[in-house]
């Protein structure tokens, strides 16, 4: 039944309805027993349609999600595929799968598709208006895609947020923090602030600073810090090998900061490493690190 002829069938069952008459309980009885018979006879005749309807919805996601779970995989096994990328299609391609589905299910229905596309056409600009921050994100998550200042996989901070990044689609960038919480951003967002990348470039700077005793020798405490982080294998010559400087004068204090370089990977476990080992050294070469003392006076 087509579109014409389902309206044509609606007007002659209203046509052929008997007379309302709300002060007659009869009249009430016999207008309701005809719209129930024709509401039953038009479910009959569209059930089938709508179940078959509701079948090719149920296999298109199926399908949706085994080609985005396929397309990801085989992407992820693949070295000649870059991960950002293989993700992004895998997503597209899921997503035209559900949008094939949902006009095979309104075609199916008996709903015109064209004239579905007729109604969107009218209302682009509503919809426009209605989507405007979701279009922004899909153009940001391209832009993200194609100009490509971080991959899955590189430890990042984006929009204030630090974490590993997980996944980067065309609406959202996911994030795993290092205490293992998943952080969600609009690329809207990622895209509107500054990123940094501590991954792209392999090898970072670890800086700690150190606090001395004034009357401590300030040449033996760097010589301790420059000895105690060159036997850390994980820490790398180049691009410049172990780094020890004075760099403040505090109340109580003469503070020495260490520079040393490693691969990404290690960073935080050669600065966690290092802050032990160097007040070990400390301890054994007698540099003593200042702490606030409480001093009593009786009057």
């Amino acid at each position: 039944m087509t579109e014409s002829q389902f309206f044509q069938a609606i007007m002659q069952a209203a046509d052929a309805a008997p007379s309302l008459d709300f002060s007659s309980a009869e009249s009430i009885s016999a207008f309701t027993q005809h719209y129930s018979s024709v509401a039953l006879e038009k479910i009959i005749l569209f059930a089938p349609k709508i179940i078959l309807a509701l079948l090719v919805l149920w296999i298109g996601m199926a399908i949706a999600g085994k080609v985005y779970r396929g397309l990801k995989r085989r992407a992820e096994k693949s070295e000649k595929i870059d991960t950002t990328l293989g993700n992004f299609f895998a997503t597209a391609a899921k997503y035209a799968v559900i949008a094939a589905t949902l006009l095979a299910a309104i075609a199916i229905v008996g709903i015109p598709v064209a004239r579905i596309f007729v109604i969107l056409s009218a209302a682009t600009l509503a919809i426009g208006l209605a989507l405007q921050g979701s279009l922004s994100n899909v153009a940001a998550g391209l832009l993200l895609i194609v100009l490509r200042p971080f991959q899955i996989g590189d430890y990042v901070e984006l929009a204030g947020e630090e974490g590993t990044v997980e996944d980067l689609n065309i609406f959202t960038t996911t994030l795993r923090t290092l205490d293992n919480i998943k952080v969600i951003l609009s690329n809207g967002e990622v895209r509107g602030n500054t990123i940094k990348n501590f991954s792209t470039l392999g090898v970072r700077r670890v800086d700690v600073d150190f606090g001395i005793d004034y009357g401590d020798d300030m040449d033996k405490a760097m010589k301790i810090i420059l000895d105690t982080a060159g036997k850390d294998d994980r820490v790398l010559a180049k691009p410049d090998g172990p780094w020890a400087r004075v760099c403040n004068l505090n109340d109580s204090s003469v503070d020495i900061q260490m520079r040393v370089w490693c691969k990404v990977d290690d960073y935080w476990d050669v600065r966690f490493d290092l802050i032990k080992a160097v007040k070990e050294a400390f301890d054994k070469g007698g540099i003593s690190i200042p702490y606030p003392h409480v001093v009593e006076i009786e009057k």
